[in-house]
């Protein structure tokens, strides 16, 4: 078993307790640890290498199929119809997908995802000249609906993590552009504005990956489909505790901000309840959430009402105290969990 320097440590130092406590016997333990052989840097510095050198092929492919002006000229120049990049563009997915599925267990996990996005990239540009023809929908929504469909269901195939993101990014941009589409003239969808859309839109996906708990195939994309889903919340409840649930700026700028202050104290809630919920089940992407948004209220809250009247040091020590306190008290509750 090949490690890096700190895993393997990591795992003699836990064969050393279980030797030392008689969970093994000194022959067992001697014999694990002769499996265990470092990585050579060499190897290591190559696959570096490897993944900046695909990263870079990631950005040149993304700026070329961003120039459309580029696109086109190739086109022209070659005399060939939208339906022949589409119908190209697709043969190479095909091939390029086949290709990954039987060089699968031979690829890095992350050099596989990577692949995994260059090939949604392929397929993505099809489905562009195929829409050029037949289409994009109001408001592109024709287009993100086919980008969902399709980068979810070669997710779930291929088993990728990145796709899977990709399909929540395509089927977030889906959502934005059919509220859009549907809003009325004070730019509001169903009574919401951007930021309150996609705080509901967080919701979803955080529902939808406690949903994946229970469908066995779907399950592998699980925390990441928490954490982006999080991540949309957050930030969504975040923008609606500054600008409220008002679709126009200029309605914005008529308001003062204590009227939307309520807003403020949901994040505010939601942001302790997420705290609180991350240390009782150890889960830490939650309990950072937590911290990071009650630190962002307090931030904002701050440039809102204080900036101008408040010195600036002692609103600062304040916090420095207050989260101090905090900090100690999580570390106090943590040590008594350790003890018990």
């Amino acid at each position: 078993m090949e490690l890096d320097k700190k895993e393997k440590e990591l795992l003699e130092s836990a064969l050393n307790d279980w030797e030392s406590t008689n969970l093994l016997t000194k022959d067992k333990a001697d014999e694990l640890r002769s499996t265990i052989t470092l990585k050579k840097a060499g190897g290591q510095v190559a696959q570096y290498f490897f993944i900046i050198a695909i990263a870079c092929t990631l950005l040149a492919f993304g700026a070329i199929f961003i120039d459309d002006k580029l696109l086109e000229k190739i086109r022209m120049y070659f005399d060939v119809g939208n339906i022949i990049i589409a119908i190209s563009c697709t043969l190479i997915a095909l091939a390029w997908f086949i290709y990954l599925s039987k060089k699968r267990k031979s690829i890095n996990s992350l050099v596989y995802e990577v692949y995994m996005v260059l090939g949604g990239l392929v397929v993505v540009s099809g489905l562009v000249y195929y829409c050029k023809d037949i289409g994009f929908g109001p408001q592109y929504t024709g287009l993100l609906a086919a980008t969902s469909v399709i980068v979810f269901a070669l997710s779930g195939f291929f088993k990728s993590r990145a796709l899977w993101l990709a399909g929540i990014l395509a089927l977030m941009g889906l959502y934005g552009s059919f509220s859009e589409w549907q809003q009325n003239e004070r730019n509001l969808f169903l009574g919401m504005n951007y930021p309150m859309r996609f705080t509901l839109f967080g919701v979803f996906i955080i529902g939808v990956a406690f949903l994946q708990n229970t469908i066995s195939s779907l399950r592998f994309s699980q925390r990441q489909t928490y954490i982006l889903g999080l991540l949309i919340f957050f930030t969504g409840l975040w923008g609606v505790s500054i600008f409220g649930n008002y679709g126009r700026w200029e309605e914005w700028e008529q308001v003062r901000q204590v009227q939307v202050i309520g807003y403020s104290a949901v994040l505010a809630i939601v942001s302790i309840a997420a705290l609180i919920l991350g240390i009782k089940y150890q889960d830490d992407v939650t309990r950072d959430f937590g911290i990071i948004f009650i630190l962002l209220n307090l931030y904002s809250r701050y440039f809102e009402f204080f900036w101008n009247t408040t010195n600036k040091g002692i609103f600062f020590l304040v916090l420095a105290v207050s989260f101090a306190l905090v900090g100690w008290q999580i570390e106090r509750r943590m040590k008594k969990a350790k003890q018990a």
